[in-house]
């Protein structure tokens, strides 16, 4: 598989096609059992402190870190935020300021995120996609 091949399974498949475990952070393609998605430790996860992280019932925010592997093979590493008390992982935007990600970065958190709540709280943190990225 060539990297490009990933980065479209990445940005274009649903959490139906991968075999999900959260309990460990473990994310399988199933059409290709080579290539996982693995959630670093909870305890490695860090505070968060943008206001639109923030800006949530639950004000508690941590960045948390995914790596993207073909067999053990690194591929990519996406850094999310879990808002709200963890009831969203949503991709990090451009910048403080700047509140725009692309599509793939959305369709990852879609893929990893537990639960079918990253429109609504993308909505809710004022995070635009932009669809130039």
């Amino acid at each position: 598989m060539k990297l490009d091949d990933v980065k479209k399974i990445l940005a274009n498949t649903s959490q139906e096609e991968w075999v999900v475990d959260d309990e460990s952070g473990s994310f399988t393609y199933k059409d290709d059992l080579n290539l996982h998605i693995e959630r670093a430790d909870f305890d490695s996860y860090r505070d968060f402190n943008e206001p639109w992280a923030k800006g949530h019932p639950d004000p508690n925010a941590e960045a948390v870190e995914y790596i993207v592997k073909y067999g053990s093979s690194f591929v990519e590493k996406h850094i999310l935020v879990s808002v709200d008390g963890h009831r969203a992982t949503l991709p990090m935007p451009k910048s403080m300021n700047d509140l725009r990600v692309s599509p793939s970065k959305v369709n990852f958190a879609r893929i990893v995120n537990i639960g079918d709540r990253v429109d609504e709280y993308l909505e809710r943190s004022q995070i635009k996609v932009d669809n130039d990225e």
